[in-house]
């Protein structure tokens, strides 16, 4: 019986893993769609920006019971790539210009300091 469900947790922990890595490419995606885009005008970057907001505070809303750093770490990672590479491939001047490096930056401190931000 110890096998079996050490091998339930295991394949559970893959499955987790494998959607978390899906829904952080989705996250990075939209940010990076909406704002470096060669078609990205005033109106995508300023939803990427809202976006940049109020995707991270629904996250936190709903892991209240993670910490700041668990979350970022958790659904941030993917943020935290494209941010470097980003910076490294396009160049910080022109990341910056576009407002990818603004949003993925607000969008973890959202994740971040959520838990702050939600507290009465």
């Amino acid at each position: 019986m110890m096998i079996y469900t050490k091998k339930r947790a295991i394949g559970n922990t893959r499955i987790n893993t494998v959607f978390l890595i899906a829904l952080n490419l989705i996250l990075m995606s939209i940010l990076g769609f909406m704002t470096l885009d060669s078609h990205a005008n005033f109106n995508s970057r300023f939803g990427g920006f809202l976006l940049s907001i109020l995707m991270p505070y629904f996250i936190v809303q709903q892991t209240k019971n993670m910490t700041g750093l668990e979350r970022m770490m958790k659904f941030g990672f993917g943020m935290m790539a494209y941010l470097v590479s980003s910076s490294i491939i396009v160049g910080i001047p022109e990341s910056f210009f576009t407002g990818l490096l603004p949003c993925l930056i607000i969008a973890l401190a959202v994740l971040f300091y959520g838990n702050h931000l939600t507290k009465k």
